[in-house]
């Protein structure tokens, strides 16, 4: 195992189990959230905290951000107590939120002034995937940098793919978003068809998981749909959020997603029902073809 020391900013649903694995492999692992209760949970399976993103950094040769959006990494990293104040020349900043990809080239840039090194690697499969570290790492930065925190990495997730530069990961990830959600879209409105017709929904639930729709969506979030289980493991208000920042790449790059247009409207639906509805599992645009449809797809 490296002598690399870790920083870990952000302990949401993720970044919680993520840090664990790292600790559970032998790392020494330095932590910084603004939830207390966050921090404690992982000061009880063996990390040392820190008062600001600032002093993670000192303490750190690696350091990881997992915040939500991209006004977020900025905070972190750039803001007043945030990384760059604090970060030793020489060090690795990996961002593994989900951001803009020009934030992301924005933030590499004042890295690198401070002699250290940045790669954006978002990732994706769920709570589960982190918790059971067999995420999927989509890696952006130098050849380098990713050598360097492959081992860090390969704790993290079963499929570590380096995209090319800075800004890859990202882009990786926006554009992966858009295969997710539209496979819950068709999953969503195949259900409620399926129901409304007339099917035993048990049956057909298994008669198709194995066959050309055969997903992860449909094999790890069908029978939650099925069963009106919409606790999260990837939040409806996240998505939302991955959907704009598509529409916003696509924008710049001239591409039409309309389909992915439509399916953040059937979103904003549900959104509709408040903040406790945001909340849910992204699974929960079922819940919009139902309305339409005035049916409901359970077992």
């Amino acid at each position: 195992m490296s002598n690399e020391r870790i920083g870990f900013v952000g302990l949401g649903m993720m970044g919680l189990p993520m840090a664990q694995n790292l600790i559970d492999a032998g790392y020494g692992v330095t932590v910084f959230d603004l939830n207390d209760a966050t921090v404690n949970s992982a000061k009880a399976f063996g990390a040392s905290s820190a008062a600001s993103a600032s002093e993670t950094a000192v303490a750190s040769d690696i350091i990881i951000t997992m915040v939500p959006d991209s006004q977020h990494v900025e905070a972190v990293i750039a803001g007043p107590d945030g990384i760059l104040e604090g970060i030793n020349a020489g060090s690795v900043v990996i961002d593994m939120s989900t951001i803009d990809p020009e934030m992301g080239k924005n933030m590499a840039k004042l890295v690198e002034a401070k002699g250290s090194n940045f790669v954006d690697a978002p990732v994706t499969g769920g709570v589960g995937g982190a918790e059971a570290g067999t995420l999927s790492i989509l890696v952006g930065g130098n050849a380098e940098a990713f050598e360097r925190t492959l081992p860090v990495l390969n704790v993290l997730g079963g499929n570590i793919a380096h995209m090319g530069p800075v800004g890859s990961g990202h882009t990786t990830k926006i554009a992966n978003q858009l295969i997710g959600v539209a496979t819950v879209a068709g999953m969503s409105e195949a259900f409620v068809l399926a129901k409304k017709a007339g099917l035993d929904m048990q049956l057909f639930f298994d008669a198709v998981k194995d066959g050309a729709g055969r997903s992860w969506a449909l094999e790890t979030l069908g029978p939650k749909m099925l069963e009106g289980d919409f606790s999260p493991g990837f939040m409806v208000k996240h998505m939302q959020k991955d959907l704009r920042l598509a529409a916003e790449l696509a924008e710049k790059t001239g591409t039409s997603i309309p389909t992915s247009a439509l399916i953040a409207q059937l979103y904003r639906s549900v959104q509709a029902e408040g903040e406790e509805a945001t909340n849910q599992g992204h699974q929960a645009l079922i819940q919009a073809i139902e309305k339409l449809s005035n049916e409901q797809a359970r077992l």
